[in-house]
């Protein structure tokens, strides 16, 4: 599949490397970044499906070549914010913005999410599983409600990284997982039986008022959000995920930090654009884990280098180092609180 090809027009130079980045990681060809003088040189023959063009030092007289621009038959994306730099908390909104612009604009989607080939050629397990600590054997959480679940937010590259995550992990651990993952909507109900065909955790797809339990894997919906009642029950709120994909990580977080607080995690692993980053910068309590897949890793790096982008990441690991993470922190946290009780 073509990636939708772009030129950008901007006569601030770092204006020009900030809109390119945007644009690469959400999945577009940025076929040319340059300032506007540069446009006569340059020809007609470029294919583009849409101009993005920034001016900061407006000329009246030396803007006949917008005019042009704003006449020819390729569509022109204009009057964009200036970027907020890339540390700000504003700049994953102002990324996002961008993206919702653009595709409005040309009807042009980049491939972001996954789809079935993908999904058919994941490869079987990897690692060998990670053995369950011997202070949580002889315990049995499987019937018990969670009320310690992270999430795992995925996008393109996604799968193979979570199911390789999952596969490390041993049964027995006192948590369950939100999995909010960017696919094909036709792919949702396959996106359990592949995902969790090597895993001791079971995934299941949403439903309303079904308890999420500990060792269970609940697959986000791609179409609606939902969120958690003061019950702990998940709930549909018939509306669909604000931004321009589904489920929204950035949404999914929110959602589960307003339920779960401090006894939830959020890992994000590879994927395209930022989804997530944006909710992540707001997580004030850096007790909070906040862990990413290591960008080198990665089938696409562009959401785990947003997410690090915010400084509120707090270890970077493959997905069996992420693995081993998490086991070695249930594990000190189921022990450090059966002390505190038994003293």
């Amino acid at each position: 599949m073509a990636l939708p090809r772009v030129g950008i027009l901007a006569d601030d130079r770092l204006q020009q490397h900030l809109l390119k980045t945007a644009l690469v990681h959400f999945g577009f060809d940025v076929v040319l970044s340059t300032d506007p003088e540069r446009l006569p040189e340059l020809g007609a023959e470029l294919r583009l499906d849409a101009w993005v063009v920034d001016i900061r030092h407006e000329d009246d007289e030396n803007l006949h070549w917008l005019d042009n621009l704003l006449d020819g038959d390729i569509p022109v994306l204009i009057g964009l914010e200036k970027a907020p730099q890339k540390t700000c908390p504003t700049f994953p909104k102002w990324e996002k913005k961008l993206y919702s612009k653009l595709l409005e604009l040309t009807q042009v989607t980049p491939l972001l999410a996954e789809n079935s080939q993908a999904l058919e050629q994941l490869p079987g397990q990897q690692n060998p599983r990670i053995p369950l600590p011997a202070s949580l054997a002889g315990q049995d959480f499987s019937q018990q409600v969670a009320s310690c679940v992270w999430v795992l937010g995925a996008s393109l590259g996604g799968p193979e990284a979570v199911k390789a995550f999952l596969d490390a992990l041993p049964a027995g651990l006192p948590v369950a997982f939100v999995y909010a993952q960017h696919i094909d909507p036709r792919f949702e109900q396959s996106l359990c039986k592949t995902i969790g065909r090597h895993a001791a955790y079971s995934l299941k797809n949403f439903r309303a008022g079904e308890p999420l339990r500990c060792g269970e894997v609940l697959v986000a919906p791609i179409q609606h959000e939902f969120c958690f009642d003061d019950k702990g029950l998940p709930q549909t709120l018939g509306t669909d995920w604000p931004g321009p994909y589904g489920p929204s990580i950035d949404q999914v977080i929110l959602n589960i930090s307003r339920s779960y607080g401090h006894k939830a995690g959020y890992i994000l692993f590879s994927g395209m654009g930022n989804d997530g980053a944006e909710a992540l910068a707001t997580l004030t309590d850096p007790d909070v884990p906040v862990w990413v897949q290591t960008p080198a890793t990665c089938g696409n790096s562009s959401m785990p280098e947003s997410a690090i982008a915010t400084r509120r990441v707090n270890y970077i690991g493959d997905p069996y180092q992420l693995a081993l993470q998490l086991v070695n922190r249930v594990k000190h946290s189921w022990i450090q609180n059966h002390e505190s009780i038994a003293h």
